[in-house]
């Protein structure tokens, strides 16, 4: 009588490795798609915070807004307390200007005015603060660059004067307020309404 030694045949080893393949490539495809949703998470977040920086910066401007007279590429201060218009400052959208109050310096120690000369503008899909550290920037200096929001494809500005948003404003006085839309890659179109101070809206229609 012939005994059967014991053992997997080489059909049963082949099914065998078959199937922890298929188990490694189905463990490999669910920590790499956990792994791309913890990436688009933490970027998703980090781009939600980077909005929030930018709307605070914008609000703080235009909640401290001066009735100085801007100048624009130091040209003489013109007439304008608030400028804005589209392609502004080399703007690839809209692009705003104007001067701020509020940037404290205590006894002047430190070189610079607490006036400050601030515009907005889209440039290579990125929104740019610009300022100076004089309201009445010498001819031919360069403002400071701050990078703020990346990933836009838009910026627009618009201006509420009675019931209409204009598209453009060169006016002495100021509007009652200022429309800013954000076209983002990845979050979509993101709108704020900022109101002005109404002591600045009253002092800025007096000459």
């Amino acid at each position: 009588m012939v005994k059967r030694h014991g053992g997997f045949t080489f059909i049963e080893m082949l099914l065998a490795a078959a199937i922890f393949a298929l188990v490694g490539l189905a463990s490999v495809a669910v920590l790499s798609s956990v792994t791309q949703s913890d990436e688009l998470s933490q970027l998703a977040s980090e781009r939600l915070t980077q909005l929030q920086r930018t709307m605070l910066m914008l609000e703080r401007d235009f909640m401290q807004i001066s009735v100085r007279h801007v100048r624009i590429d130091g040209e003489p201060p013109q007439k304008y307390r608030l400028f804005g218009e589209k392609f502004l400052l080399q703007s690839e959208d809209h692009g705003v200007s104007f001067a701020r109050q509020g940037w404290r310096n205590p006894g002047m120690i430190l070189p610079r005015s607490e006036i400050q000369a601030v515009a907005y503008r889209l440039q290579e899909g990125t929104l740019q603060r610009l300022y100076s550290l004089y309201p009445d920037a010498v001819t031919g200096t360069e403002p400071k660059v701050q990078l703020l929001q990346s990933g836009l494809a838009g910026f627009e500005v618009h201006y509420l004067q009675g019931e209409d948003w204009l598209e453009r404003w060169q006016d002495s006085n100021f509007p009652a307020a200022v429309r800013v839309r954000l076209l983002d890659d990845n979050l979509g179109r993101i709108e704020r309404i900022f109101m002005l101070p109404d002591a600045a809206v009253s002092a800025g229609g007096r000459e």
